[in-house]
């Protein structure tokens, strides 16, 4: 193939466009580059091959296409993104975070006030474990949008990453007094992160708020279950699953066989077979249910009720 200054471009765009589609990324590759070397000035003919070397498993040679369009975009006066959105989400997908950050950095030092591009290095500074960072990347974002409650909740977000636990609750409470009508989901997203954080007494308080604001919601109740079995106080999260049955039965066997996970987790097997037991009368055909009950039967030495189910031959 010849690809010459004289030669449109289109019928080659068409052909590589094709073998991509069809999966033969070799071919499309080497159009790319011909095209590439004849139309150095063709940003798309870039971009195209960046995409090419991405499907192609060849990231590195994608991430190096990508890097000399982006090094182009901050040049310029409007920042159009393209490839800083690509390579966002390459670092992304193999958690390179040393990369990520040092590109948000980038392209925030010369894009100063864009929210959007703010919040990318905020997140990337989060997975970064970075959390002091993402502090104040966030705490600077509130101030430039007040009336943003995301932006709180993620300000609330990197506190808890902190562990600094009374700063995240007073940011997700001003989340809250921006959009009242959203506390129950702020609470529950809240106490969603605490949990995760370990902090179990305040997740408790949290999630309990959410319910306050709203009683209709079993996938809360099933959280605050998790919240109180973390905490031993195994009554009291079997009340708040029963909550949630009650108010979704459709979902009952789902519930139930949460509720067995988390207690088998904690090796509460003996209140953990009640609540298999449950999820099994609530969905006989459902394997998973069966076999969760079979491991908390073998944990207590019940083999015969384990082999009384037939799940395995005997």
């Amino acid at each position: 193939m010849i690809v010459s200054e004289k030669t449109g471009i289109d019928e080659f765009y068409d052909l590589a466009d094709r073998h991509m589609r069809e999966g033969r990324y070799n071919e499309a590759i080497r159009i790319y580059l011909k095209l590439a070397e004849v139309h150095p000035e063709n940003e798309s003919i870039v971009m195209s091959l960046a995409w090419a070397y991405r499907d192609n498993g060849r990231v590195s040679d994608a991430v190096r296409c990508l890097e000399s369009l982006l090094e182009k975009e901050l040049g310029r006066q409007i920042f159009t993104g393209f490839a800083f959105d690509e390579l966002v989400r390459i670092y992304r997908e193999e958690s390179n975070h040393p990369r990520l950050v040092a590109i948000c950095e980038k392209v925030v030092a010369v894009q100063p006030n864009d929210v959007s591009l703010l919040t990318t290095l905020g997140d990337a500074y989060l997975g970064a474990g970075r959390s002091g960072r993402a502090v104040e990347v966030f705490a600077a974002l509130t101030e430039m949008e007040p009336d943003s409650p995301a932006l709180f909740c993620r300000l609330g977000d990197a506190h808890i990453a902190a562990e600094d636990f009374d700063s995240a609750e007073d940011a997700y409470n001003r989340a809250i007094l921006v959009e009242p009508s959203d506390a129950p989901r702020f609470y529950s997203t809240l106490g969603s992160a605490l949990f995760r954080a370990g902090r179990y007494e305040r997740a408790e308080k949290a999630l309990k708020r959410s319910l306050e604001s709203c009683p209709d919601q079993p996938l809360v109740y099933c959280s605050l279950g998790d919240a109180l079995i973390r905490q031993g106080r195994l009554a009291d999260a079997g009340i708040a699953y029963e909550e949630a049955v009650r108010l979704d039965p459709v979902s009952t066997g789902g519930y139930y066989n949460r509720l067995g996970n988390m207690l088998a987790g904690e090796n509460h097997h003996d209140m953990a077979i009640g609540a298999f037991e449950k999820a099994v009368a609530a969905d006989p055909r459902n394997p998973f249910y069966s076999l969760s009950l079979v491991k908390s039967y073998e944990a207590e030495g019940l083999y015969e009720k384990a082999q009384s189910l037939g799940l395995f031959p005997r």
